[in-house]
């Protein structure tokens, strides 16, 4: 049941880890820089040229591990979104078009950036996905949860979930699927998801929730529970003596191990 309790402990104080994140020195002067000079630029070319500028966006959008490739974000920004051959229209990964979308270099020369709206969005994206990256090495299931959450609302189809390792990840683990199954033609897997779960419970939160105490115990399951740890206390205010007390007076924890709907 650990990944269960780390899952709940991060979900249910999600706003206070959230605020500790943003109270960082360095979180603090990494947004002030962007809030102070991202509605400046009007083209790719001087988005490049700015790292902490690129940098962040990237981090916002879940590419972090993407800053190196610049000459495909460079064809992402540049092409845009709206011809669809684009580089960005063709990314099997979504973030990208996401990312080419909002900041609209070749659509509108960046004007969606000088809205305080759509850069206060980004702030956000920007420390939703700092959670999710620290509570990685606490327990990497965690951050799967997290990013399952955030984006379950918006998953409209399964191919959405093919597409992403994340998603994918966490639906397959749910299913008690096979990491194999993967490699089987996606009509195959869509198939066989549409046999094992309805899509859009997927914009329910309460299923989602009993989805993620479902995912939670398949991945203790599958993995062995040494491989998550005690509760986040790194993150944020949760001590680990908060989160033995969590483990003793929370019976639905264990409700929930019973009580797992048949996909």
């Amino acid at each position: 049941m650990t990944t269960i309790v780390d899952l709940r402990v991060v979900s249910r104080n999600h706003d206070r880890y959230e605020q500790a994140i943003r109270s960082r020195p360095a979180v603090q002067r990494a947004i002030g820089y962007f809030q102070d000079n991202i509605g400046k630029i009007t083209n790719t070319e001087d988005f490049m040229k700015d790292d902490k500028l690129y940098r962040f966006v990237l981090e916002a959008f879940d590419l972090g591990s993407q800053a190196k490739s610049r000459g495909l974000i460079r064809k992402v920004l540049e092409e845009g979104v709206t011809d669809g051959a684009s580089t960005a229209n063709r990314m099997s990964d979504a973030k990208f078009k996401e990312m080419a979308t909002i900041l609209g270099f070749a659509e509108n020369g960046g004007e969606n950036l000088k809205q305080t709206a759509v850069v206060q969005a980004i702030v956000d994206r920007y420390v939703d996905v700092t959670l999710e990256v620290d509570s990685e090495a606490q327990n990497p299931a965690v951050r799967l949860g997290l990013y399952f959450q955030r984006r379950a609302g918006n998953i409209t189809n399964w191919y959405q979930v093919m597409a992403d390792s994340a998603l994918r990840k966490v639906v397959y683990t749910t299913l008690g699927l096979p990491d194999q199954t993967a490699l089987l033609d996606v009509d195959k897997q869509k198939a066989l998801l549409e046999k094992r779960m309805d899509i859009a419970d997927l914009q329910d939160p309460a299923k989602v929730t009993k989805l993620m105490d479902r995912f939670a115990a398949m991945y203790d399951l599958q993995n062995g529970s040494s491989t998550a740890t005690a509760a986040m206390p790194s993150i944020g205010p949760i001590s680990r003596s908060g989160r033995a007390s969590i483990i003793s007076i929370d019976p639905s924890i264990t409700m929930s191990l019973m009580s797992f709907p048949r996909f």
